[in-house]
Parts: C-alpha cells; sequence; structure tokens
C-alpha cells in the first residue's frame, strides 16, 4: 500500500496543489495529515475545501488547528508564547472558514491509528502528554531523541509534523516521519513538502521525500494584498522575505 504524507499545509492552497500535481500519476491508497492543515497562509477555506477532497484521508488537528477547535489564548503572556497580533491573525483567519470547513476540522481527533499489513502507523502532530499538550519539542532531533520523545508511542511507524523541518528516520526498528511544512518554505521560499510511505505485504517499508518548487511569490503577494493581522511577520519567518 502506497501513502501521501502531509503536513503543516498551513492555508497554502497553492503549495497544496503543486505536491498533488507532481505526484497526480500515482496511485495512492490513502493520505495521512499530521495537522495544522490552517494557520499563516492566506487560502484558509481553499486549502481545508482541497485537504476535503482527497480520497481516504485520514488527518489529525495540529496547534492550529486547535485553535479554532478548543480555542486560543486571551491574555498575554501565555504559556502558547502567542501575542496579541498573532491572536488577532487567527481570529481573522476563523472568520474566513465556512460551517462546512470548521465542522470539518473540529471533526478531526489528536491521533490516528492503522494497520497495513502488520505494520501499526500512528499519527500526531506531534509528541503529547495525556492532556493532549504537546511536549519535548526539539528541533532536528537525533534517533536517540526521537525514540524518547515518543518513548510512550506503540507503533512501527510514527507520522508527525509541528517543527515544519523534514527528518525521516529509522532506529530500532521503527520509522520516525516528518515529511516537513508543506505550506511554509521558510528560507526555502518556494520548496512545499511531502514525503510517500510504502508498505509491501511482507511488511518491507520505503519513505522518501518530495520537495516541489512552486509559486511562492504568487502566495506572498496575496499576503501582502490582503495585509490580514501579523502578515508582515509571516512573510519574514514563514516565507523567508527579508
Amino acid at each position: 500500500m502506497k501513502f501521501c504524507i502531509l503536513t503543516d499545509i498551513h492555508n497554502n492552497v497553492i503549495a497544496l496543489e503543486a505536491i498533488l500535481q507532481a505526484v497526480h500519476t500515482e496511485h495512492f491508497d490513502g493520505y495521512l495529515c499530521a495537522g495544522d492543515i490552517i494557520g499563516i497562509g492566506p487560502y484558509p477555506e481553499q486549502t481545508v475545501r482541497r485537504m476535503m477532497a482527497l480520497p481516504n484521508l485520514a488527518a489529525v488537528q495540529g496547534n492550529h488547528d486547535r485553535y479554532l477547535t478548543v480555542g486560543m489564548p486571551s491574555y498575554f503572556p501565555n504559556p502558547e508564547g502567542m501575542d496579541y497580533t498573532e491572536m488577532q491573525h487567527h481570529c481573522w483567519e476563523h472568520r474566513q472558514l465556512s460551517e462546512t470547513t470548521a465542522a470539518f476540522l473540529k471533526s478531526l481527533p489528536l491521533r490516528r491509528d492503522l494497520c497495513v499489513y502488520g505494520k501499526t502507523i500512528a499519527v500526531m502532530h506531534y509528541c503529547m502528554d495525556k492532556n493532549g499538550q504537546y511536549i519535548n519539542y526539539t528541533p532536528h532531533p537525533s534517533p536517540e531523541q526521537l525514540a524518547e520523545m515518543f518513548s510512550d508511542i506503540d507503533a512501527d511507524i510514527i507520522v508527525y509534523g509541528h517543527d515544519h523541518a523534514p527528518t525521516i528516520l529509522h532506529h530500532q526498528e521503527k520509522w520516525y516521519i516528518n515529511s516537513g511544512s508543506l505550506g511554509c518554505p521558510g528560507m526555502e521560499k518556494n520548496i512545499a513538502r511531502a514525503a510517500v510511505l510504502k508498505i509491501l505485504p511482507d511488511g518491507s517499508t520505503d519513505v522518501h521525500c518530495l520537495a516541489v518548487p512552486y509559486d511562492a511569490q504568487s502566495v506572498t503577494a496575496e499576503i501582502s494584498r490582503l495585509q490580514y493581522p501579523a502578515f508582515e511577520q509571516i512573510q519574514r519567518f514563514f516565507f523567508g522575505l527579508s
């Protein structure tokens, strides 16, 4: 079976379409999404609609999705490290969503578990405590750090996201797959990322990354046109503009 892995799409339907076009000739048995469908980019409604149209989608909520579903801070300082401009940004994007797309995001769980040819797959946005709070944030983790971060997850394959950097490692008979942010290229400026996971009937597993150039300039131009809250910080930090 073959799966397309997506994470951290972040309201960037242009990057999402670039990935889907790059793999349009491949047959996937399903799509695995490790969360953060919304947040940051300029196309909230269009992005969620496109995700909803993917066949056999197994998606979870990320922290940006949860700002819609369970709420976000209303004061500063706060545990999320979110300032008032960021709060205003999330309020803006939530207003762009229809009842249909908001209901879809609210329906997503924090974790999905699948079993394919005897291999167990756990999909989540990041490692969590028992209350669903994200913990142990570790950029560019080593194999040993990944094993510690996800030590409570009994699965052969762990699909996650959140830190935006691609990390694909096989360690102690487990796969750790973070395909990298699809919609926030950072200093790469115009690269959309995803991954392909193949599991054969004998249980053997193969993973490879996708890095697809796209028209990120059209996305940043739309951000400039809309000038929604925090747009300058978003262009700088998440799209590599000076």
